[in-house]
């Protein structure tokens, strides 16, 4: 598995993300078919993967987590949708 930075791709949404909250970073990767929102702000660190084509696995949610949340010891907080299609992680800094 690789996280690709799609970020460019998605500028409207960095700009929304980064106007309508206090998030100070934002990048966008790819994880296949499913894509991965990494938000920071000074408070959080938050994480959404996103398949509109089947579920998320469980080895993409556990392999994000290792990737893009390598410093962090704490422990996090997964929302998971019904139809386990959107998957939440916050981590409080």
């Amino acid at each position: 598995m690789h996280l690709i930075d799609v970020t460019n791709n998605y500028s409207n949404l960095v700009h929304s993300q980064l106007n309508t909250t206090d998030a100070n970073y934002v990048k966008v990767y790819s994880l296949g078919n499913t894509s991965v929102i990494y938000t920071e702000s000074k408070n959080a660190i938050g994480i959404a993967l996103e398949n509109h084509d089947r579920r998320v696995r469980e080895d993409e949610i556990e392999f994000a987590i290792k990737r893009l949340i390598k410093n962090y010891d704490s422990s996090y907080t997964l929302t998971v949708d019904k139809s386990r299609h959107v998957i939440e992680i916050h981590v409080d800094k």
